[in-house]
């Protein structure tokens, strides 16, 4: 049998990582585990953790951060008026779930991450908010800081996570993508009509 090379394995990943953390959040919960122990059961050094995550934060987070990019690419990309875009590209953001929830959010209660996922949404949503207003404020004629620009995609985005949080709990669901869709249309239909 060949000696291990120095250096990082050839498993160890985002995802390898990722999986390693939301393991020792399961079992330890959140706020008890730390870098050094996702290293441990990651199989990689404290460095190679550091490499793909910034923080605990961010291995709870790299799925939902997934989505979050998805949607900022998707209004960028997109066609219709501004606030068309974003609900499609929040709809479009979370599709890949189908009818089933990450586990981040599936098991946020469980892990006790509760608390550091609502902490940590606003830093985490605000290029989105950020995307969708600079493109309402392009077709308004407004500043992208000014309140009829920034409302109403933070409105949005804010239904959009609140109908995940209850989806992810409800029993018999639908898709995610149906259950963003139905949540944030008539909010759009409103900012749109003012």
């Amino acid at each position: 049998m060949p000696a291990r090379r120095p250096g990082r394995p050839r498993a160890s990943s985002a995802a390898t990582i990722h999986e390693a953390a939301l393991e020792l959040f399961l079992e330890q919960g959140y706020e008890a585990v730390s870098v050094d122990d996702i290293a441990r059961r990651a199989g990689v050094s404290r460095g190679t953790v550091f490499a793909y995550c910034d923080s605990k934060a961010d291995a709870l987070w790299v799925g939902l951060d997934a989505a979050i990019g998805r949607a900022g690419d998707a209004i960028a990309t997109g066609s219709g008026d501004a606030l068309g875009r974003l609900v499609e590209a929040l709809v479009q953001a979370v599709e890949p779930w189908g009818t089933t929830p990450p586990p981040t959010l599936r098991d946020a209660h469980a892990m006790g991450a509760v608390d550091a996922l609502r902490d940590g949404a606003p830093a985490r949503l605000q290029p989105l908010v950020d995307r969708a207003a600079l493109a309402l404020a392009l077709e308004r004629d407004a500043l992208p800081e000014s309140t009829d620009a920034v409302v109403a995609p933070v409105a949005i985005i804010a239904a959009a996570c609140a109908a995940l949080v209850a989806w992810t709990r409800a029993p018999a669901r639908p898709t995610a993508a149906l259950a963003v869709r139905t949540a944030v249309e008539p909010l759009a239909a409103a900012a749109r009509a003012r």
